[in-house]
């Protein structure tokens, strides 16, 4: 029961096109080949050079499928929901050109709810209004995909206002009329205190794409019992390779079995100081995932 598994420049620490440091597509690109990915996220729009030939052309001859990409902006603030169209159309034609199927729809981490990442309690809601208008930035966003041919997949993201199982359930459910699916990210899921397998089983109708990621237990109990901002407990290594944290991937394939057939992406958010290179992890992450049967 293999699925098409993906990895994407976010991986090698490209989270934003612009990012000091972040290495030259064409090489991610040749590494993900090299791991044995066969399929790939195309990373932030503004990334890749904006010619949908060149980019084609280097993906295939590398032997890359493009499974999609995503949007990561601050949907909760209607102020730059004019920017935020203007970004998705741009990544929308870009995934279609280039023979994709899926937008990931995700809530950019603001400052303050970055600060309280994984915490529930301390974790303000928005309410009333301020609900409203992040309830129309994602319902923008998926308008926009379904517009280009793509399937919406919301991703509920640590640090942003889509986070924890109150959160996610408000929003499937306001969304059920929208065409919005979800994206189950293993990593996001476990850091907020919600059991992934569980969540598929109950939500299967609105699953159609997965993110694979795993957490340190140990990491992940002392940021949350030092109330460590989010991108700080990125830097301090909460995110490990898939199959040495917390998340149940054996349990995962199992639940699979029942029916799916999304595509699944490797997702190693990393800092670069930590002691492996991406290019290793990946090659981990999709070996683990192999001996489970979840990847061909």
């Amino acid at each position: 029961m293999g699925l098409r598994v993906a990895n994407g420049p976010v991986s090698w620490g490209v989270d934003l096109p612009n990012k000091p440091g972040v290495p030259p597509w064409e090489e991610v690109f040749s590494e993900i080949g090299e791991a044995g990915y066969r399929w790939c996220e195309l990373g932030p729009v503004g990334y890749l050079p904006d010619d949908d030939d060149l980019v084609g052309a280097e993906l295939r001859a590398r032997d890359l499928s493009v499974a999609g990409s995503y949007v990561f902006e601050p949907m909760h603030d209607k102020s730059k929901h004019g920017e935020i169209e203007l970004v998705t159309r741009r990544t929308c034609r870009r995934i279609a050109g280039l023979g994709g199927t899926y937008l990931v729809v995700i809530d950019m981490v603001s400052d303050e709810r970055g600060a309280t990442g994984g915490r529930t309690r301390d974790a303000h809601r928005l309410a009333g209004e301020n609900y409203r208008d992040l309830l129309a930035g994602v319902r923008l966003v998926a308008s926009i995909a379904a517009e280009h041919g793509l399937m919406p997949v919301l991703h509920p993201h640590v640090g942003s206002y889509i986070e924890f199982e109150d959160e996610v359930e408000r929003m499937l459910s306001d969304t059920f009329d929208d065409g919005l699916q979800l994206c189950i990210d293993t990593g996001h899921f476990a850091y907020a205190g919600i059991e992934p397998v569980g969540f598929l089983a109950r939500h299967r109708d609105r699953v159609r794409y997965l993110h694979f990621k795993d957490i340190d237990p140990d990491v992940h109990e002392r940021v949350l019992d030092g109330a460590v901002g989010f991108f700080d407990a990125i830097s301090l290594g909460v995110f490990c390779p898939v199959g040495r944290g917390v998340v149940d991937f054996a349990g995962l394939a199992e639940e699979l079995k029942h029916g799916f057939d999304g595509p699944g992406t490797v997702e190693q958010d990393r800092d670069v100081r930590s002691g492996t290179t991406p290019l290793e992890d990946a090659k981990a992450s999709l070996a683990f995932l192999r001996e489970l049967g979840l990847a061909d």
